[in-house]
């Protein structure tokens, strides 16, 4: 396992793979997922963050025993050094709070948005893998850090209410940020031919009324305890381009775009 390891760092593209997790609801197994695939990754030998924009009890701070330090927001505003920010979850795994990024209010000035940008840069660099554990988009809308992502997944669970806000949360994305391509992860279902079944509906529905593409990444069944590190390595892009501009991100949002 360490052998193989090494050889997929030294084989992989130089910029990691970024990806922002989003839900229409917040019952639906996203933040345990994502903490279990980090934690998957990371023993597999990856060299994983997690940027958590979530303040409350159940965020990953939380799944790993930490509590939010200094948050990304004190990159922009002070320069405060983003690579000390980064708090330790276990062998390769790191955790940086965005909670307040996540919650600021009015626009981020020119500087901080540069800083921002330099910061997502060299951590992207650092990094195999940037998992955002992106904070609810309603009823305010997603940050822009969660905007300015190269990749984006939405966890939906096998529920009719969670599929329909799930695919409402797609079309507002359609138009907030231009992204023309989704990651889609089911959780919950019963088994893969319902995993498939929703899918496949919501991907010809996307792809007829919105234009957009939607990708099957993963399924996690009933309950939603397995995690999803295999399917980030083979069938996410190697990180190619990097974040957005999060200064271009803010005012799109901001703007109503």
């Amino acid at each position: 396992m360490d052998q193989a390891a090494g050889l997929r760092r030294l084989f992989r593209a130089r910029t990691g793979r970024a990806i922002a997790f989003v839900s229409g609801r917040e019952a639906c197994g996203r933040t345990r997922l994502l903490v279990q695939t980090a934690a998957a990754l990371a023993k597999a030998g990856e060299s994983v963050l997690v940027i958590d924009e979530n303040g409350g009890d159940d965020n990953v701070h939380h799944a790993f025993g930490l509590r939010p330090g200094h948050d990304l927001l004190d990159a922009g505003r002070r320069g405060t050094p983003v690579e000390a920010q980064i708090q330790k979850a276990g062998a390769g795994l790191g955790v940086l709070s965005a909670a307040r990024l996540a919650m600021h209010r009015g626009p981020l000035d020119g500087e901080s948005a540069k800083r921002i940008d330099q910061a997502l840069e060299a951590l992207q660099q650092a990094h195999s893998y940037i998992l955002i554990d992106c904070a609810d988009g309603s009823p305010r809308p997603l940050s822009p850090l969660a905007l300015a992502a190269p990749s984006m997944a939405v966890v939906v669970a096998a529920q009719s209410t969670a599929i329909t806000r799930a695919y409402a949360l797609i079309k507002h994305l359609v138009r907030e940020s231009g992204r023309e391509t989704f990651q889609l992860v089911i959780t919950r279902a019963r088994s893969d031919q319902e995993s498939q079944a929703i899918f496949s509906n919501m991907q010809q529905t996307a792809r007829e009324h919105l234009g957009v593409r939607l990708d099957y990444l993963a399924a996690a069944r009933q309950p939603a305890t397995d995690h999803i590190a295999g399917s980030l390595e083979i069938r996410l892009p190697e990180g190619a381009t990097g974040f957005r501009s999060l200064g271009r991100a803010d005012g799109r949002r901001r703007a109503g775009l």
